[in-house]
């Protein structure tokens, strides 16, 4: 081996060597401090969803919810190791996956939502239902919607769209309840001789407002015979008050109809237990407690444009003066308060006089 001087008076060996040698000892470095780091980094395995509690929530019915079973991603130390220094990018990508290029079903539900972006939707049973919702109701098929609608209520998966999905049966069974349209809940009648609003209410068991109000009739007595109109055959609601929530639930045979938000009067005059619709007063007088009274209109009238009596029934002992009312003041819902007794909006009590009949149960719970 010949040694030769340099430019700068080192001497070094004639033979060309391999670029790459000079690189052996970082190449060593970066094996012994990043596989610990990938091992670790892979074996933490990604806790997965927890389970539903067996016992509802307070403030949320019961319903019937199927096992669901979620699929588990394995973790994976190569899929670390490429997404590592790059997860600006995978996030991306997983936003495209998850929701970054949303579906059909997913612009229906930010669109319906008002917001932007709105939550994810992780399932994607949950996704294809939701885009069945959408297509459902771009074509005007409402029941076919609500059914739907209420696959997705009694999942275990949907609990970010709940809300939303409760909202939308309300606003779908108030279009078909009051509407011209058909639903599984009403049949068509025809009127006979002999037929009055009072007899058609009591013989479907419905309300004669809500005769009234569904087919647009304004007075009992111009009910034309040979007319057909829409009567709500036998149904049969229920209405539980929930204390903790401050909500309120209308079932329509069995299945969810409507949430409410309500107001409560002091723990004692509102207690829990079942009751029953007894009877409805429009523009209420409010009983002032030293036994004066406050006439509908006036400021201090506190019972807004209906009330409703709720009278005990089974095992719950008798409450004095409970029942459901309206209120003027909106801001009074959602939380307690220190008069009046289960309060809603206007509006949500008016609606609740037409649908309920006389005899209707009424739950109130903790």
């Amino acid at each position: 081996m010949s040694l030769q001087r340099g430019t700068y008076g080192i001497e070094f060996d004639g033979q060309q060597r391999s670029p790459l040698r000079k690189w052996w000892l970082p190449a060593i470095l970066v094996l012994v401090i990043g596989a610990p780091l990938l091992l670790l980094r892979g074996c933490a395995g990604r806790s997965g969803p927890s389970g539903q509690a067996d016992e509802a929530a307070p403030g949320q019915t019961r319903y019937s919810v199927p096992e669901v079973e979620t699929r588990r991603e394995r973790p994976s130390i190569w899929r670390h190791f490429l997404n590592f220094g790059w997860r600006g990018g995978a996030a991306r990508s997983q936003q495209t996956v998850d929701g970054g290029t949303p579906t059909a079903g997913e612009r229906w539900l930010n669109a319906e939502r008002k917001t932007a972006p709105a939550t994810a939707v992780q399932s994607a049973e949950v996704k294809s239902l939701l885009e069945q919702v959408a297509r459902h109701e771009t074509a005007d098929e409402l029941v076919r919607a609500r059914q739907v609608l209420h696959q997705i209520l009694i999942r275990r998966d949907a609990d970010d769209v709940r809300a939303f999905v409760e909202r939308k049966i309300g606003e779908i069974n108030t279009a078909l309840l009051f509407g011209d349209r058909a639903m599984p809940e009403k049949v068509r009648h025809r009127v006979a001789s002999g037929d009055l609003i009072s007899k058609l209410a009591k013989r479907y068991g419905t309300t004669q407002a809500y005769l009234l109000l569904a087919n647009g009739i304004d007075r009992p007595d111009r009910l034309r015979i040979g007319r057909e109109i829409w009567v709500l055959d036998k149904p049969a609601f229920e209405l539980t008050v929930f204390k903790q929530t401050a909500s309120a639930v209308l079932v329509l045979n069995g299945q969810f109809c409507k949430r409410y938000t309500v107001g409560l009067g002091p723990a004692a005059d509102v207690p829990a237990g079942t009751f029953a619709v007894r009877n409805k007063v429009t523009e209420p007088a409010y009983r002032l407690p030293d036994g004066g009274e406050v006439p509908f209109g006036h400021p201090q009238n506190i019972l807004g444009t209906r009330w409703i009596t709720l009278s005990a029934t089974g095992e719950t002992p008798p409450a004095r003066l409970l029942g459901l009312h309206g209120t003027w003041d909106v801001s009074s819902l959602g939380r307690a308060s220190d008069t009046g007794r289960v309060r809603f909006r206007n509006a949500d009590i008016e609606e609740l006089c037409v649908l309920l009949p006389d005899g209707a149960a009424v739950a109130i719970v903790e």
